[in-house]
């Protein structure tokens, strides 16, 4: 053990500081030295998303009523077909109602077995049929302005 070399002791101090700042501490002191960050920024993202978010939810609602306003007027023939079938079986059972009403026992049977299933027939009832809505009065459309009422 004679060919060692000897021991040397190095002491915290004796290293020399490394040369220069480190990665991104010179850009915040210079930050720290101009006051801060800017809030122009967030500040800018802010204003932009308060403007956008209400202007995609106007454009995606008028889209969403754009729609709705298209499948009502298809669906308009449909419903003034039902309304005619309605009619039809409204008549139907008023006349079968007049009939059990003048003693057919035929009808009398029919009548009763749509009362123990919960139909009702009203004999009385106007044989006009009801006005199915015009394709053109949408729901959804915008309504005009009521006339203001005049004074009596």
């Amino acid at each position: 053990m004679e060919n060692q070399p000897p021991m040397v002791e190095i002491s915290s101090s004796a290293v020399p500081p490394a040369a220069g700042p480190r990665y991104g501490e010179r850009s915040r002191r210079e930050h720290a030295d101009r006051g801060g960050y800017s809030p122009f920024l967030p500040l800018l993202i802010l204003v932009v998303a308060s403007v956008a978010w209400p202007a995609f939810q106007c454009y995606q609602l008028l889209n969403e009523r754009q729609a709705l306003t298209t499948v009502f007027g298809n669906q308009a023939k449909q419903v003034e077909d039902s309304s005619k079938l309605r009619n039809a079986l409204d008549g139907l059972a008023r006349d079968t109602a007049l009939l059990a009403a003048k003693g057919n026992a035929s009808a009398k049977l029919i009548v009763d077995e749509l009362a123990r299933r919960g139909v009702t027939i009203n004999p009385n009832a106007p044989a006009t049929p009801a006005a199915a809505p015009a394709a053109g009065n949408s729901p959804f459309a915008p309504t005009p302005p009521a006339a203001p009422a005049k004074a009596p």
